[in-house]
């Protein structure tokens, strides 16, 4: 079942990289798997790495307690079938969609929000939990939380509450063998079993019987919620969420495959724009207002509420008729969910806070960058979709064209958005095959989607499509991550991977870096950026400056200027007398190695790899607050460089050479005054 085209590359990579980490598990727990046969259970599990089994009568009430893994009432492995679709006079709710794994954040969200205690007891009373899809896939907890979810519907029904599950696309993706996400270590475990993943949620065991009984879309009070929502051609097939959810069950979910066939319906419900892939919602291109309206009606509901498409935070859209809930859970650092009380929406928090959903102090989520930026720890592919040839005939010109955007983020299809780009920055849009970019994001788009910052992102991609480009991006983008070290007042960057390509097939394949705009940065810190006016260097912020003419030095840096604000932001902050410089555009430095770079012909210097120190006026005890200050920071330096996931063993090694030399100069005090604090005048040593 294919979502897009354009990143199968990506799916195979995936999957080749998965078998390898699998085979990395030495020691773990997973499980139980539980089948019951004649009368008698069979457990399977994984205990410290090793394949544990064990037979047993059903009315046995022992609890499987194993150190490491879920408590499991072998007493009560039965569970309610069939469950209705509507719920009405429901006084509060929870929901929460696209766990995939992270169960520990789920339970501390649960916990938060006085769902449970601490102990996984059900305090909520008759208050209802929705679970709107995707339990599965990605984290290393799936087997943890579906556990959990089996006894806390016992719990909550003896307590006059419950628990809704409802299935996504990944739940049906693994009953029908698609396992293209699951964790490494779900594939350890079907190996160690000898079995597909897929059959250990077969219908002979207790979990595949239970998933298989769940409903798709459910109805609270006047909410319709479904994982990823309802296309208005599905509901001109078909209305009724009842007879929706018995076509999943019978048609569907209890199959172990679904081919295309002469049902339109089945089409529909299955296929790319079935309720549990449909992503129209988010795309404000395609669905207004009246669309809404139009679902709604069909639906005789007030609002929709899905998952699915990951947002950093709980959106809502055309006061508050369809709600966006998936968080972005699954990255494992936060989340959120929607909570009804009093008759009242409230986004809630992973700390237990809430704010009332749609009010005018539940600001956006920033800018394009910020969104980027705080995306979890998996790589970020964006496919950029427009003339290549234009784009490099016009890039002087700096004339923004069409393009289109597909993000991929932990190798899953995101969204589409329809963009402008154009080429940018000064030298290297002359001397590169390939220009900087800048991306233009429509404004409509983003207010629609909850953005309320900045709407450009500034791209920096490789000279060309050579290895050499390539090392040399990859170390650019590390010099800027040093410079943090050195000062938090820094501009921040993500990495990136890029597919630039055409309907002509033109294709580039490379990784980039987005890197923070000033107006993004100004949002941030505070900071005002200074654009009229001569500030020289030792008239700003010292101690500010000293770091930078410093780190400057280390990197083996001249292609700055306070007078002409070349490759520096001039800043003003908060309750500061005297003006700052962030610097950036580090291409010309000698750490990164360019070979187009070359020093100005004022530099006493005849190429880049040579040192000089452009610092002004300073004297011997400020090297020594720099000594000591650098050698504060030297370990996570050489961590910074040596941990990189990208740059190859040999630019690590030519990176700290330089930071070696710089190092070596800060030790030896004989060396300050020739190097540092009298280095030799700019036409002295001219070759």
């Amino acid at each position: 079942m294919i979502r897009h085209s354009n990143y199968i590359f990506i799916i195979i990579l995936t999957l080749l990289s998965s078998a390898l980490s699998a085979q990395k598990f030495k020691s773990y727990n997973d499980g139980p798997y539980i089948k019951i046969k004649d009368g008698r259970t069979e457990l399977s599990w994984i205990k410290n790495g090793r394949h544990k089994t064990e037979e047993g009568v059903t009315n046995d009430t022992s609890i499987f307690n194993v150190s490491g893994l879920p408590e499991v009432n072998l007493s009560e492995l039965d569970f309610d079938r069939d469950l209705p679709t509507e719920y009405d006079n429901v006084s509060k709710f929870l929901a929460i969609s696209d766990i995939h794994g992270q169960h520990d954040l789920f339970i501390k969200i649960l916990v938060s929000h006085n769902v449970i205690d601490t102990t996984g007891v059900w305090t909520y009373g008759d208050g209802h939990l929705m679970i709107v899809g995707d339990i599965f896939d990605r984290g290393d907890k799936v087997t943890e939380s579906l556990w959990f979810l089996f006894d806390l519907e016992k719990q909550a029904k003896r307590n006059g509450g419950h628990v809704h599950i409802l299935l996504g696309n990944h739940e049906l993706m693994v009953l029908h063998g698609d396992v293209r996400y699951i964790n490494p270590k779900y594939q350890y475990t079907a190996g160690k079993l000898k079995v597909e993943y897929k059959e250990l949620f077969s219908k002979e065991t207790v979990l595949g019987q239970w998933l298989r009984s769940k409903n798709i879309t459910e109805k609270i009070n006047d909410i319709v919620f479904v994982h990823g929502g309802f296309s208005k051609q599905v509901l001109d097939k078909e209305k009724s969420l009842i007879k929706i959810n018995d076509i999943f069950k019978q048609q569907i979910t209890s199959k172990k495959k679904i081919k295309s066939n002469n049902s339109k319906l089945i089409d529909l419900l299955y296929f790319e724009n079935g309720p549990l892939w449909y992503r129209g919602y988010a795309n404000p291109n395609g669905f207004d207002v009246e669309v809404a309206d139009d679902i709604l009606d069909l639906l005789d509901a007030e609002t929709i509420v899905v998952g699915h498409t990951s947002m950093p935070k709980i959106i809502t859209l055309h006061d508050n008729k369809i709600i966006l809930i998936d968080s972005s859970i699954k990255f494992g650092s936060t989340g959120e969910v929607l909570i009804m009380q009093n008759d009242t929406l409230y986004r809630g928090m992973d700390d237990g806070t809430k704010v009332v959903l749609g009010d005018d102090k539940d600001k956006g989520f920033g800018s394009p960058f910020n969104y980027v930026y705080n995306l979890g720890d998996g790589d970020l592919t964006i496919i950029l979709n427009t003339d290549i040839k234009k784009l490099l005939k016009n890039k002087l010109k700096e004339e923004y064209q069409d393009s289109k955007l597909t993000a991929v983020h932990n190798n899953e299809f995101n969204r589409v958005w329809n963009i402008k780009l154009r080429s940018r920055g000064n030298m290297r849009k002359k001397i590169c095959e390939l220009p900087p970019l800048k991306l233009n994001f429509p404004k409509s788009t983003l207010r629609y989607l909850g953005f309320d910052g900045y709407d450009k992102l500034k791209l920096v991609i490789p000279c060309d499509d050579s290895k050499y480009a390539q090392e040399g991006n990859y170390k650019e983008e590390v010099v800027y991550r040093l410079y943090e070290i050195i000062d938090s007042i820094a501009l921040r960057t993500r990495q990136v991977n890029i597919v630039l390509q055409d309907k002509k097939k033109t294709k580039y394949d490379f990784n980039g870096f987005f890197v923070e705009d000033e107006h993004d940065f100004s949002s941030r810190t505070g900071a005002k950026i200074i654009n009229e006016g001569i500030i020289m260097g030792p008239g700003t912020q010292r101690e500010s400056y000293l770091k930078l003419v410093f780190f400057q030095y280390m990197i083996c840096n001249t292609d700055w200027s306070y007078y002409s604000k070349h490759n520096l932001k001039l800043i003003h902050l908060p309750g500061e007398k005297r003006t700052r410089a962030v610097p950036h555009d580090f291409d010309y430095a000698g750490i990164v190695g360019m070979d187009y770079a070359v020093p100005h012909d004022k530099m006493p210097i005849h190429d880049v790899w040579q040192p000089f120190f452009r610092g002004k006026n300073v004297t011997a005890e400020e090297v020594k607050m720099m000594a000591q200050f650098y050698n504060s920071k030297k370990e996570r330096i050489y961590a910074t460089i040596n941990d990189d996931k990208y740059l190859s063993d040999k630019s690590k090694k030519q990176m700290t050479k330089f930071i070696d030399r710089f190092y070596e100069t800060l030790d030896n005090e004989k060396q300050w005054h020739s190097k540092l604090i009298n280095p030799k005048s700019l036409n002295s040593n001219k070759k």
